[in-house]
């Protein structure tokens, strides 16, 4: 009976983790289980116990894993796996779904996300149409295998308007929510070898293309200097303005010397914490594990305390790594 608790107990304590800040525990026990405030109080205390039929109402409703509530180990890190569907894929489906997954984070009391990015972090690809339509056209023939005849070369004009609509849309979500952001000087590597391995493949259609999409990458760079400047994330073009219900900043960024070997999202919620990883490339693992996010703060919080401050104060600093990144780009193309 004492195990029963437990388990009691620990579904609880997951089901606190999926309700958003705002809402009282309590109150959605009683009302989907159609019980009264003291009998969801009773159950959620472990001193009624919860039928078969109720916990497996409350773990549909509220997608509560049964494994990550009875396991006793634990050592066990449970994961959700976000995974491309090869036959079926959508990048419209696939952004939307992310759109709504970064505007749910508020319902949850959004603190901080921290990106520990080796590589550019995905979202930056998306506020300019010429580097998002590469990175479109690089995942179809990479990670989908896509043969089409009318993609075997890259060409702008042949990239879809919606996929690059709602990758803006994406792109700008994340622009509204309080960052620190990771780079090092290899953050922009990745991108660069791809756009040079095509090149050498002949896979553009003209240098124009390749000279278009290394200006949009210097955009990025130009961008995020300016956020690092200003200690503020905003959409290019537009005049940036401080949060009147914040007097802080939203946006740190650090240059980490020593080169990250992962893509990592923490974020940082009221309640629980909530870590993101990459896998494949656009599948991404995810927990809200209280041991692993601690042990994940734990080790990127090791990371930025050797890594040096570049946004608001340390121009010098600043200046010198965003120069180092341009000059990267600089190289690119007078080698094509």
């Amino acid at each position: 009976m004492e195990e029963g608790h437990n388990v009691q107990k620990r579904f609880f304590q997951e089901l606190k983790t999926k309700l958003p800040s705002n809402l009282s525990m309590a109150n959605v026990v009683a009302d989907e289980l159609n019980v009264s405030i003291d009998s969801a109080y009773r159950r959620i205390r472990g001193e009624s116990d919860l039928s078969l039929h109720e916990f497996d109402l409350l773990a549909s409703k509220f997608d509560i894993s049964t494994e990550s509530v009875l396991t006793k180990n634990h050592h066990d890190v449970l994961f959700s796996y976000r995974n491309i569907n090869q036959g079926h894929f959508d990048f419209g489906n696939y952004f939307q779904s992310l759109i709504e997954e970064i505007r749910s984070l508020e319902q949850y009391g959004l603190k901080e996300i921290i990106y520990a990015a080796p590589d550019l972090p995905m979202f930056y690809y998306f506020l300019f149409p010429k580097l998002a339509a590469f990175k479109l056209y690089f995942w179809r023939r990479n990670v989908f295998d896509y043969t089409k005849t009318d993609e075997k070369l890259y060409k702008f004009a042949n990239i879809p308007e919606e996929e690059l609509s709602r990758s803006l849309k994406m792109a700008k979500a994340y622009l509204k929510m309080p960052t620190t952001e990771i780079w090092s000087e290899e953050t922009l590597n990745s991108t660069l070898r791809q756009v040079n391995f095509y090149s050498e493949m002949g896979l553009f259609e003209s240098r124009q293309e390749i000279v278009d999409i290394l200006d949009d990458m210097r955009k990025v760079i130009d961008h995020v200097h300016k956020q690092a400047e200003l200690g503020m994330k905003f959409i290019p073009g537009s005049v940036p303005m401080m949060d009147n219900r914040n007097d802080s900043t939203n946006f740190k960024i650090y240059h980490n010397e020593v080169t990250l070997s992962e893509n990592v999202v923490i974020v940082k919620l009221d309640h629980f914490n909530v870590v993101h990883l990459g896998h494949n490339v656009l599948n991404i693992l995810t927990t809200s594990n209280s041991q692993f996010c601690d042990d994940s703060i734990f080790f990127v919080e090791k990371v930025i305390k050797n890594s040096n401050l570049i946004s608001v104060s340390a121009e010098k600093e600043r200046n010198r790594f965003f120069n180092i990144l341009s000059r990267k780009i600089d190289a690119m193309e007078a080698n094509i």
